[in-house]
């Protein structure tokens, strides 16, 4: 969603005040009108209840007196001495229609009804209102009465000839006629009821005036009783000030009261026309003050604006100064100082470039411009190119010797007499100890010649007045696209060659695949190797160790062996040095160790005695607890601890010799057998041995694959097996590939001997098979 801009917020903030201030105006106004309406309501309620009771009397004493001629009239009072009821009738239905009474009744003086103009039955009733008839020979008696859900103005009149004979009852219906009539005549409200009580808390309508408003319905369906006071109320969405007003009444008869009501909603219409001028008035002026405010809005957000398009343009690499504001205000200043701060920012930002993409100490291209470049340059042509990495090995030790700032000195002569003999390559220092050098579109031969190049001019030493250093550089070479085809590739690829040249003659090495130690493959084939150990997917082949004095097999060396489920057969060295560098070894070795014991304890069973030889590597020997873990295993798997012999190599010994003494010892305390792998080609020294608790020599295979004719190997190893076994060591022969290394070695007095041509590793089942198929040749033999 967009953001309201300023212009517009200003504008709007301008109108918004405008308004409300109107709107508070407004409504204080009408409450104020209102509040004046409601009190002026009341007061006329009030009065016009007064007028409406003066009004019924008026009309009582109109009826009187007209009933008064009629009491004085002969005809009328001679008919009722003779007790002419026709008469009587005749005269009362004719006075009645004059005075506009619906009925007429000539009343005796013991109250029963003798004449009724509206009488269907001339049985003599009772008049109902005896009250009415006992008041009548002191006064004028007039009274509202209810009678069949109707409502009348009843005057009752005495006739006297000359005492009294009868009375007149006069009846005039209080209809709607008679109330509008009434309210034409009068000041009356125009909404007016007559309700009788038909039951407790129930009011029936009995006459209305000109308007049916249903006030007395209203009151009921709100729950509520008639208001003797006046009472603000809400009648059909409109609001009403009510009364009740009580009418005067025989004692027996239902009561009647008039409701009366003040229309609010009316007496605020002649107020609608000053509301429409004040809208219109209202209306012109929001108009005014909005154009009003986004003028002046837009005179403070224009140059507002042009600002923020600055802003934006910085935000995107774009220092162009702005046109400057031509304006002598506050925001004109703003403009000035933003003019600066650019131009600030602009030199601040091509420094800090600057330095984020050069090495400090030489003002070379760093790793990431280089990476850039070499992307743009890959990018942009198809011939590809090479990329040496140079690195200068006794970097770190001269750091250490003499300090950075030598070592500063140094490298900056070095990217010197590189770039001298660069060319046009791109040279950048991609690390404290390494340079590198692009060659767009340079096939092999001119990366050697370049790193050969670089090499000469490194390899004279660097000077200083006391102090002659060599920096023995080393050249690692990755070629696009063939190593990579992107920047980070090709660095990390040549980074790996140049680790390889620092170990070599030439110093100088291609990237080789095969070789690179860091292979993504080669995370993948360790989390394999994780899951093989957990669901028990590797394997142990065992070599067999023969016994040159008795010529039968006695013993294997149990061989790590995994089939991976999509490589096939993985060697063991590819994996063995990765679960060591990944810290897995101890895993592996638990595994080897475990399963070659349960294999011994099931060739026992069979009656096959034979001892197992298991390999340890230098981490298994950093393992405190590996004497009791080998231990619980012995005494788990019921095999005696002269039947297992671990084997170690010199470098497992030399690295850590105070652990690994510790550890070999308590090894060796249990009974087992301990065996140096692969003597004669580290840097172990009989004297050295002494130390160890040392039970067997293995010699090393490069000094018996060649016994049969080098004569040089021969004197080796017979100096090895006597001196070996005046030292009280066993001695095992490895590589042995001929008849002829084997008759030697069981001459020189050597014990055992391993190589393909006595038997290659196989799985338990064909080795039980080997052994017992030398068994029943033994026993072929001494029975011929």
């Amino acid at each position: 969603m967009r953001t309201m801009g300023f212009r517009l917020r200003l504008a709007l903030f301008f109108v918004a005040t405008l308004v409300t201030v109107q709107l508070l105006t407004a409504g204080l106004v009408y409450e104020v009108t209102r509040r004046a309406l409601v009190t002026e309501g009341e007061r006329q309620l009030t009065a016009n209840a007064q007028a409406f009771v003066a009004q019924m009397d008026d009309i009582s004493a109109r009826i009187g007196g007209n009933v008064e001629v009629l009491s004085l009239d002969y005809a009328l009072r001679s008919a009722i001495a003779e007790r002419d009821r026709g008469t009587v009738l005749s005269v009362l239905r004719n006075h009645g229609r004059r005075v506009g009474a619906s009925r007429m009744l000539l009343i005796g003086l013991d109250g029963t009804v003798e004449a009724d103009t509206a009488a269907t039955s001339s049985t003599p009733q009772r008049f109902p209102f005896p009250d009415l008839i006992d008041d009548a020979y002191d006064r004028r008696t007039a009274a509202v009465v209810a009678l069949d859900g109707k409502a009348s103005w009843m005057v009752v009149v005495p006739i006297y000839a000359p005492q009294p004979v009868g009375l007149v009852v006069v009846n005039v219906p209080l209809d709607d006629v008679l109330l509008a009539h009434m309210q034409r005549l009068s000041a009356l409200p125009r909404d007016i009821e007559l309700a009788t009580q038909s039951a407790p808390g129930r009011w029936d309508v009995v006459a209305r005036g000109d308007r049916h408003t249903g006030l007395v319905d209203s009151l009921a369906s709100a729950h509520r009783g008639l208001p003797w006071k006046p009472l603000l109320t809400e009648v059909d969405g409109k609001e009403y000030m009510v009364l009740a007003q009580r009418l005067k009444q025989p004692k027996q008869g239902a009561p009647v009261v008039a409701v009366l009501g003040y229309s609010l909603d009316d007496a605020l219409s002649p107020f609608r026309s000053i509301a429409i001028a004040w809208a219109t008035l209202l209306a012109l002026g929001l108009g005014v003050g909005l154009l009003g405010a986004w003028f002046t809005a837009r005179s403070v957000s224009r140059p507002v604006e042009a600002l923020a398009a600055a802003v934006r343009r910085i935000g995107a690499g774009d220092y162009r100064t702005p046109a400057g504001t031509r304006r002598h205000d506050e925001i004109g200043q703003l403009a000035g100082a933003f003019d600066a701060m650019t131009e600030a920012v602009r030199q601040r930002e091509l420094r800090i470039r600057h330095q984020a993409m050069h090495d400090s100490v030489t003002d070379l291209p760093n790793r990431l411009a280089a990476e850039a470049s070499i992307d743009e340059s890959l990018g942009g042509q198809a011939g590809g190119g090479a990329l040496l990495m140079v690195g200068l090995t006794r970097a770190p030790e001269i750091i250490k010797t003499m300090g950075h700032a030598l070592c500063d000195r140094l490298m900056r002569d070095a990217s010197e007499r590189i770039r001298r003999v660069a060319m046009d390559a791109f040279l950048a220092r991609t690390s404290d100890t390494q340079f590198m050098l692009w060659l767009p579109r340079a096939g092999q031969d001119a990366a050697i010649a370049a790193g050969l190049r670089v090499l000469d001019a490194l390899n004279e030493p660097y000077q200083e007045t006391d102090v002659s250093i060599d920096r023995l550089p080393s050249v690692g070479i990755a070629m696009a696209p063939a190593d990579g085809r992107q920047a980070d590739t090709l660095l990390r690829h040549a980074e790996v060659a140049q680790f390889a040249a620092a170990g070599s003659a030439s110093a100088l090495s291609f990237y080789d695949a095969a070789t690179d130690p860091h292979r993504p493959e080669r995370l993948s084939l360790m989390g394999d190797l994780r899951e093989a150990l957990d669901r028990d997917g590797l394997l142990l082949h065992y070599q067999p160790k023969f016994d040159l004095a008795s010529q039968r097999t006695d013993g294997a060396e149990a061989l790590l062996r995994w089939n991976h489920p999509r490589r096939g057969w993985v060697a063991p060295d590819t994996f063995v040095g990765m679960a060591e560098e990944t810290g897995n070894i101890h895993r592996v070795s638990r595994w080897v160790l475990a399963s070659a014991l349960a294999q011994v304890q099931r060739w026992i069973e069979r009656g096959l005695a034979l001892h197992i030889a298991v390999n340890l590597s230098t981490r298994d020997l950093e393992d405190a607890e590996l004497p009791a873990w080998i231990a619980a295993l012995l005494s788990i798997h019921r095999v005696p601890a002269s039947c297992l012999t671990v084997e170690v190599t010199e470098r497992a010994v030399i690295g850590e010799p105070d652990t690994a003494i510790r550890i070999l010892r308590g090894l060796a305390e249990q009974g087992i057998g301990i065996a140096i792998d692969d003597f004669g080609v580290g840097q172990a020294t009989f004297a050295y041995l002494r130390h160890l608790p040392v039970s067997e020599l293995k010699i090393d295979q490069m000094f018996v694959r060649h016994l049969a004719t080098d004569a040089n190997d021969r004197i080796i190893v017979r100096s090895i097996v006597e001196l070996s076994h005046q030292l009280g060591y066993r001695v095992t022969a490895e590589g042995v590939e001929d008849q002829g290394a084997l008759d030697y070695l069981a001459a020189v007095g050597c014990d055992h001997a391993q190589g393909f041509f006595i038997a290659r590793p196989m799985p338990a089942e064909a080795f039980a098979t080997f052994v017992g198929g030398q068994a029943g040749q033994a026993a072929g033999g001494s029975r011929r």
